[in-house]
């Protein structure tokens, strides 16, 4: 958390700020505290965007689709601003921790079997998104929260909710992060469906377990038409055995070529029980891994600037859980014929 500037709000509803979160193009992300003491993330608008009538219906989208998602994969919506008042906020449960990326910059990729925790996890909260008639359309590592409770998928700004999605599905812009952005978000925006999540888990993972991302390149223009263009191969190299039959089907070029959220959600339950885990071990087993206790909870509550502690020590799975034998080789083997596809001459 970053000091509260003069030129922040000190209150946003009933909600006292202390500190800024983050930034970005068309708002900022603050730590509050309500009236009972719970510490939120307050999401506000640049003043300078309030009178941008698809910025604030984005923004309008965004609170109703956390409102609409029920998952322990995904932040909570807790409150927000009324329709039409400027500037629009909303107040999120706070999720304390490091981002994904931030885990894997400080402390290094995760193993075969906390990627597949990882990837099994995310497919489960992306599942709720769905239910809920929604796309995402913007799962990164970095809108990965590695919280206390497991993995948080956070950030709704870019989702689009049933065939009513305005700008964000009505136009030809393209909306996303192309390191993680599905080919058809470039080439054919209005057609996005839920194959895109697919891809963008698949990204995510990728990242999580390999250090790189499946398209790479040093401008964002070359980039976009490198994920854009079929004759560019997505880059699985390092990703665990295990894992590659699977992730190489989950990027496909073609959003048909790619499995069926329900189908990825089975493969990686397989891989995760083939450890010896139910997927509550996994999640628990995860956490214990990856969360950095947030100084303002040593401190009794009270938000200071100290330095951030120490990661506590990786957990391993247990040494008699391979993974180039038994049940997670089988697994890998059904996945490389179901999903083989012929290579181009």
């Amino acid at each position: 958390m970053h000091p509260r500037k003069d030129t922040d709000p000190q209150v946003v509803g009933d909600i006292r700020i202390l500190g800024r979160l983050g930034e970005g193009g068309m708002g900022r992300v603050y730590l509050g505290r309500t009236e009972d003491g719970d510490r939120v993330a307050v999401k506000t608008v640049h003043y300078a965007h309030t009178d941008k009538t698809a910025v604030v219906e984005r923004f309008e989208r965004e609170i109703a689709a956390m409102g609409m998602v029920q998952s322990p994969g995904t932040s909570e919506l807790m409150t927000s601003s009324e329709p039409g008042e400027s500037p629009a906020w909303l107040a999120m449960e706070y999720v304390p921790g490091l981002t994904l990326r931030e885990h894997v910059d400080r402390s290094g990729l995760l193993d075969v079997e906390a990627a597949a925790a990882l990837g099994l996890l995310l497919a489960e909260a992306l599942a709720a998104v769905h239910d809920a008639g929604i796309l995402h359309r913007d799962l990164k590592p970095t809108n990965v929260m590695m919280g206390p409770d497991g993995p948080k998928v956070i950030d709704f700004g870019l989702v689009a909710i049933g065939g009513a999605g305005g700008e964000l599905t009505g136009s030809t812009t393209t909306l996303g992060t192309p390191l993680c952005m599905a080919p058809e978000q470039i080439t054919d925006p209005k057609a996005v469906s839920e194959a895109a999540d697919v891809y963008g888990l698949g990204a995510t993972v990728l990242f999580a377990a390999t250090g790189h991302f499946p398209v790479q390149r040093d401008s964002r223009d070359a980039l976009l038409a490198a994920v854009a263009t079929s004759a560019v191969p997505r880059d699985l190299s390092g990703l665990p055995a295990p894992l590659e039959p699977l992730f190489a089907a989950m990027l496909a070029f073609d959003p048909a070529d790619r499995p069926d959220l329900g189908a990825v959600r089975t493969a990686l339950r397989e891989m995760v029980a083939a450890s010896g885990r139910t997927p509550a071990a996994a999640r628990a087993e995860l956490a214990r891994a990856c969360y950095v206790p947030d100084p303002d909870d040593a401190a009794g509550g009270v938000v200071t600037d100290g330095p951030v502690p120490p990661l506590p020590p990786p957990v391993r799975p247990s040494p008699q859980v391979g993974t180039e034998d038994g049940v997670v080789v089988r697994v890998a083997e059904r996945l490389r014929r179901d999903y083989a596809r012929p290579k181009a001459a």
